[in-house]
């Protein structure tokens, strides 16, 4: 399967070919979701689209769900905010493991692990 080519970096801010929520009851989706809608919207930014996992898992549920189980903060933060630079899974301020990301062609970051991996990595970091 051939992935749509990245979004050229040329294209002015809050420049989007469609609004994916053009129509849509915003009331219908997750509060996390309508809120960064609603903040990309108010900063003219892009679309807002939620990152995912390696497997195609939507990122923020699953982190919200290991930080109520573990008790944890957990985030994906970027070492190296270069294109290209390292990212990490950070547990409670320390650095679990090096992650690669990319932006697929729709405009969304996918974190290279799957669910079952990122939650093994925040167990095991949750559990030292």
């Amino acid at each position: 399967m051939t992935e749509d080519p990245p979004r050229s970096a040329s294209l002015p801010p809050g420049y989007d070919d469609e609004d994916p929520y053009e129509g849509e009851d915003l009331t219908t989706y997750p509060d996390w979701w309508r809120a960064n809608v609603e903040e990309f919207r108010e900063h003219g930014m892009r679309p807002y689209r939620p990152p995912r996992l390696a497997d195609g898992t939507l990122s923020p549920p699953v982190v919200a769900d290991l930080r109520e189980v573990f008790g944890v903060d957990v985030r994906f933060r970027a070492k190296n905010p270069q294109s290209g630079g390292s990212w990490a899974l950070v547990v409670d301020g320390v650095d679990v493991t090096t992650i690669e990301h990319r932006r697929h062609g729709d405009g969304y970051t996918v974190y290279d692990l799957s669910e079952t991996e990122l939650r093994e990595a925040v167990r095991a970091a949750a559990e030292d």
